[in-house]
């Protein structure tokens, strides 16, 4: 029995709390590598007859749909809690792989693309915010690498069983993968955050000690006084009418955007979104077809190359992981952002020069390795490390609107990346439209090389009070021992 306790240490309790969210992660990975079968075999088959514009709403509409599903996530988390958040997210997915599975018409995969649209937009939102919650501070890096790692498995395993089924099959398979972040989720505990807002003080302490162990009581009760604070600061006010609630709603977003622990995270987050969204990984995978006709003059092993590229994307993530424990994360950043910048580059000028036989020498294998070359810094930075940072910023009484800012900005980029690449391909060329990403990619280099802080071994509490410029505690503390010199005088 002793033996068995020691096993179940505080670390393996946030794997198995974290898990939940990073099975998610693998369900929108699967949605993301589902494209490229489901594409590829209706322009082949014509099963469901699809055009260019058709195509592109089907491909983009997973960016309008996650911003509806990101409009609940405010209400859910701070409302209900972050688990019933994770919990919803997974019944969406699965429901969303039936509809795939059962789909004979455009309408129906529509269906489904909302379905699992209102998912992503869920999960994504409080994913990252949640493993941030669970996990200590010398864990939450690592943690944060997985769910690209996750979400990077779940692309090879839709391009894995791609090679042997058919899309129907592939969505039915796939729903099945997607039930262990649900089971999971339901034996999970509440965030401990979630709890101390809502006052439950005494339930926040043991959930916090049964995830983190007794040797993080310092920041438990930071963070419980600072709640304290912030719920007195609220019982000053007087209490509105009914008629004032929208007043009070929107004076509450006035105010919340004067904060500067607000507006600079959110204008960071939006650069490292940018980032993230722009760096290739989505368009290559949605138009996967479009980029190997471009690189290879083929799609013939268009899935059996994909299949390696994911296998290599997710080492690269596991790279990140060990990196992100030892090495600054901005310095990790700039350098491996700067090199996704330098693959569009050497991809775009291949594609020219192959189209118009400028090279002296040609051979597939140039096409492998920039293709592999641009994954690595896709899944080692601007992929991996966006997402890590972008997780570590929000202030703890403002997460439920900064994740719904978060998820706006992120179905902006999504839609605006796959709804527009197809016209772009038709406009200015893949080559074009790749250096259009990269020029993307290095003004938001610039902008965050100003406005970025590190982040490394900093508690969520310490990063929130450097944006703000002075710790809540530390000046209450000050006006409590002013006061008191003041009533002994």
């Amino acid at each position: 029995m002793c033996f068995g306790k020691q096993l179940i240490t505080p670390f393996v309790k946030q794997c198995f709390a974290v898990s939940s969210v990073t099975f998610n992660m693998m369900s929108y990975g699967m949605v993301i590598g589902f494209n490229a079968s489901l594409f590829s075999e209706l322009r082949k088959s014509q099963e469901i007859p699809l055009d260019r514009d058709s195509e592109s709403w089907l491909a983009s509409l997973i960016g309008i749909t996650t911003f509806i599903g990101a409009l609940f996530t405010p209400i859910i988390i701070d409302s209900i809690g972050r688990r019933p958040a994770v919990i919803t997210s997974s019944v969406l997915m699965v429901s969303g792989w039936i509809t795939f599975s059962l789909a004979s018409s455009l309408p129906v995969l529509l269906v489904a693309k909302f379905l699992q649209g209102m998912s992503v937009g869920l999960g994504s939102t409080m994913g990252g915010l949640l493993i941030a919650e669970y996990s200590s501070p010398k864990y939450r890096g690592s943690f944060m690498a997985t769910i690209l790692t996750f979400l990077l498995l779940g692309s090879l395993i839709s391009h894995l069983f791609a090679l042997f089924y058919n899309w129907h099959q592939i969505s039915t398979i796939l729903g099945f993968f997607s039930l262990p972040g649900l089971i999971i989720s339901l034996f999970s505990p509440e965030s401990p955050v979630f709890l101390a807002t809502k006052g439950r003080y005494d339930q926040c302490r043991k959930v916090f000690r049964w995830l983190r162990g007794p040797n993080e009581d310092d920041e438990l009760e930071k963070m419980i006084k600072t709640d304290l604070i912030v719920k007195e600061s609220k019982k000053s006010r007087p209490k509105k009418t009914t008629s004032k609630i929208i007043q009070k709603k929107l004076t509450y977003v006035i105010l919340t955007f004067k904060k500067r622990e607000f507006y600079i995270p959110v204008f960071i987050m939006m650069h490292l979104s940018a980032i993230h969204e722009f760096c290739g990984a989505l368009v290559y995978d949605t138009y996967a077809f479009d980029i190997h006709k471009a690189l290879y003059g083929t799609d013939i092993y268009m899935f059996k190359v994909m299949a390696s590229l994911d296998i290599q994307r997710i080492l690269s993530t596991v790279l990140t992981v060990y990196l992100t424990s030892r090495v600054r994360r901005r310095p990790l950043l700039f350098t491996l952002v700067g090199l996704n910048i330098l693959a569009y580059i050497c991809e775009a000028g291949y594609i020219y020069a192959r189209r118009y036989s400028l090279l002296p020498f040609d051979h597939m294998a140039i096409g492998v390795f920039l293709h592999h070359f641009h994954y690595f810094t896709n899944g080692a930075g601007s992929m991996s490390l966006t997402t890590i940072i972008s997780s570590e910023l929000f202030p703890t009484a403002d997460k439920g609107f900064c994740g719904l800012i978060r998820s706006l900005i992120f179905s902006i980029f999504v839609f605006a990346n796959v709804k527009s690449a197809p016209y772009l391909f038709s406009l200015i060329g893949i080559e074009g439209t790749l250096c259009a990403y990269a020029l993307l990619q290095f003004y938001c280099q610039v902008m965050l090389y100003y406005m970025l802080p590190e982040t490394k071994d900093k508690t969520l509490q310490e990063i929130e009070d450097k944006f703000r410029g002075f710790s809540l505690v530390d000046r209450a503390e000050i006006l409590k021992t002013k006061d008191d010199v003041d009533v002994s005088n």
